[in-house]
């Protein structure tokens, strides 16, 4: 079915589709949970069947995992850093005719998932940066049809595991910059503006002492 659609709706038609920002909100919907549904759901059915697997290849690049790879011993963000596991990868073959054999059917069509990726993640940054209860026309006439359809193809990449460590951590700094942001630049900014406001307290008593001396001369 999935190659017979493809047929019908290439992948320029559905890049131009999901990336459309006046098409109404379940029509947009509907496209996105079509790329899913195409490309990808049987990747992400694939990964999630190994979701429960507790077996650790180890091989040259595992034993190099530690607890704190940092000299600093920082928790970083959850799900960023080497890791390994069982979980099969992806298996996409060329959407070119429709093949009337089973075996060639087997692997989803194929799609460009680098482009994918930074597609979903500027989606992702031009919707947290331009919408919001102050917005007319949001995308899709909701704000939920602007969020909810580029949240589930970031969650359904995350399941393959299509985005690395800086990816994972622009998402999540996207999601809640408050709670995943780094907070030393903001730790150095307050000591900074701490010891300017140190300075300015005691050059105003030092010119107050100074006034206070020279009172009593000038009544003199």
């Amino acid at each position: 079915v999935a190659y017979a659609l493809c047929s019908h709706v290439d992948l320029s038609q559905l890049f131009y589709t999901i990336d459309n920002q006046y098409l109404p909100g379940l029509l947009r919907a509907g496209f996105y949970d079509l790329l899913i549904s195409i490309h990808l759901e049987r990747a992400k059915e694939a990964k999630l069947m190994m979701n429960n697997e507790f077996i650790i290849p180890i091989t040259d690049e595992t034993r190099k995992i530690e607890l704190y790879p940092d000299e600093l011993k920082r928790h970083g963000l959850p799900g960023v850093g080497l890791s390994t596991c069982l979980k099969p990868g992806f298996n996409f073959s060329t959407p070119c005719f429709i093949a009337a054999s089973e075996e060639h059917q087997k692997p989803s069509p194929e799609i460009p998932l680098e482009i994918l990726k930074t597609k979903a993640i500027s989606m992702l940054t031009e919707a947290v940066h331009y919408s919001g209860v102050h917005i007319r026309d949001p995308v899709g006439g909701k704000v939920e049809f602007q969020f909810v359809p580029v949240l589930k193809l970031i969650g359904t990449l995350l399941v393959m595991g299509v985005f690395d460590d800086d990816d994972v951590k622009q998402i999540l700094l996207l999601i809640d910059p408050n709670v995943f942001g780094d907070h030393t630049e903001e730790t150095e900014e307050k000591t900074e503006k701490e010891e300017v406001t140190q300075i300015e307290e005691k050059a105003v008593e030092a010119g107050e002492e100074a006034l206070k001396e020279t009172k009593p001369l000038m009544k003199g």
